[in-house]
Formats: structure tokens, sequence, C-alpha cells
């Protein structure tokens, strides 16, 4: 099931990509530039208050190749940053779980521009794609890391739970986001923006479901994962690991990420582009003779 599900969301994000390049193709090239995305990144999930928030924003960084037409533009980029969340700052410090992980995405995605450059030297703009992401959450236990995933915290992999599967650490998402872009001159533009990504998955976090039976999860995953599932004990000794079934997480909303950035652009004059220096002299041989 896992791997038909993997299968079918890689089959979601080629048909995107096919679609955006036949879009490429098909239409009047106006230009092709780069770009660096200097930012912030944060996750909303079951160790955050809300679902966005400046409160444990890392730094992230994005950069990529994009093709502007007419006012639409295809945007490729890759992007790296660190997401973390953790219940003595989110707000559930009885549960005392925390996380953080490496993230990277591979994205493409279609740009609406409101007002060309050429019109006017800004534009608010919309954009909306496919990415794949990969991660792989962590915590700090005894002053070591302990990767999450393979521990099985809320019983995943064990046969007494048979609809709680192992999660993917590859992942498809839906970045939506919100700009606005300043053209500097013709070459150097700049934009502020806002993505969030949409996921298929509430385990960003390690935490989704509820609290598996503590005697099958130390028989079929070990005391670690008994440790990490359940961490209020290492505020008070007293408290014991809950029952079976007590909400550990929220299912009812899968989790997400979002950035804030500043993007620096470039973009590539026509005769700076793919042999444009060639077809520009080929038109000037052309031109009619003035009388």
């Amino acid at each position: 099931m896992k791997h038909y599900m993997l299968s079918k969301k890689a089959t979601v994000f080629t048909l995107i990509a096919a679609f955006f390049l036949t879009i490429s193709i098909t239409s009047v090239a106006q230009g092709f530039g780069i770009y660096a995305s200097p930012g912030i990144i944060n996750y909303g999930g079951d160790l955050q208050k809300k679902v966005y928030t400046f409160s444990q924003a890392r730094f992230a960084i994005s950069g990529g190749l994009l093709y502007n037409f007419n006012h639409f533009t295809i945007r490729g980029a890759l992007t790296y940053g660190k997401i973390q969340g953790s219940d003595s700052t989110g707000g559930f410090k009885v549960r005392n779980l925390s996380f953080q992980s490496k993230l990277g995405e591979a994205s493409l995605a279609l740009q609406y521009d409101l007002f060309t450059l050429d019109e006017k030297k800004f534009t608010p703009y919309v954009f909306a794609g496919g990415a794949l992401f990969y991660h792989n959450p962590y915590t700090i236990y005894e002053g070591r890391r302990v990767n999450l995933r393979n521990l099985g915290t809320e019983g995943q992999g064990l046969s007494i739970y048979p609809d709680r599967e192992m999660y993917s650490l590859t992942q498809f998402a839906i970045p939506l986001g919100v700009g606005v872009k300043y053209k500097l001159t013709d070459h150097w533009h700049v934009a502020l923006e806002f993505c969030s990504r949409f996921l298929f998955s509430d385990y960003l976090d390690d935490v989704s479901k509820t609290y598996p039976d503590e005697a099958a999860l130390q028989h079929g995953s070990g005391q670690l994962a008994v440790d990490l599932s359940y961490r209020g004990d290492e505020i008070d000794p007293s408290r014991s690991f809950p029952a079976e079934g007590v909400q550990r997480g929220s299912s009812s909303h899968n989790d997400n990420y979002y950035t804030s950035s500043l993007s620096i652009i470039y973009m590539f004059s026509r005769s700076e582009s793919f042999g444009g220096i060639g077809r520009h002299k080929k038109m000037k041989a052309l031109d009619c003779p003035k009388l």
C-alpha cells in the first residue's frame, strides 16, 4: 500500500511537471532568470500552539530557475531548512515531546503576476505547484540524537495496529503562496513572499494519533520507543505512561510547513538566453532597407 501511494504521488508530480513544460514550450518566451531566496521556515502541527507562527522558526534558503512569459512564470526550486517543535514552548508541557528535522525540497510551480513588469515596476502574485520533500524527525534524548521514525512511537509496524504503517520520509506536497515583486532594473528584481505547503501526512513531527499499549510497544519496539512515546515522566517521575487510546496528537488535520523569504532575482536579456544573440542578428539582417 505504501509503495502504491508513493507511486501515485510521483505520477501526479510528473503530470504537473509535464503540464508546466508544455505551457513553456508553446508560449512566446519573455525571459529566463535565476534567483536566491533566504528566509525562515516553520512548521504547523501537534507541537505548535498555532498553525502559523514565528515561534521556533529557523533559517532556510531556496534557489532556482524561472521562465517568464506574459503574466505567467514557471519556477523550479530547491529549498533547504530545519524545522522543529517542542511542547516546552508549544504549550503542551505535560506530554513533554520535542522533535527536529532537516528538510530538503524540490518544487515546480506556476506563478501568475497581476501586472507585467513592463506595465508597472511592481506586481502582486500568486503561485501553486507540486513538490517532493525529505524529512527525518529526531529528538535529543540523554544528550544524544535519536531518529524517531523507526521506533514506531505510536505502534507503527506492530501487528496489533494494522492501520498504523511506518510513514515515508519522502512525501508529496502542494505549495501555495503569495508575494509582491519589484523591478529594480531590467535585470534585477526583488520579491517578498510567503509559501505554505499542504501535506498528505500528519507525521512531520512523529506525532499524530493515540498512545499504543505500553507493554505491546515495549515488546515489539523496545524500551527506547516507550521512553520517547511519552516523556512527561522526565518532568514528574510520578507520571505513568498513558493508557492505550489516550490522545497523543490530533490526526484531524495534517501537518504543514511554510516559508517567508526575500527573493533576489536576475533576469537574462533575450540576447543572453539560449542562442538569442544569433536570432537577434538574423532578424537584423532581414530588416528591409529604408527608402
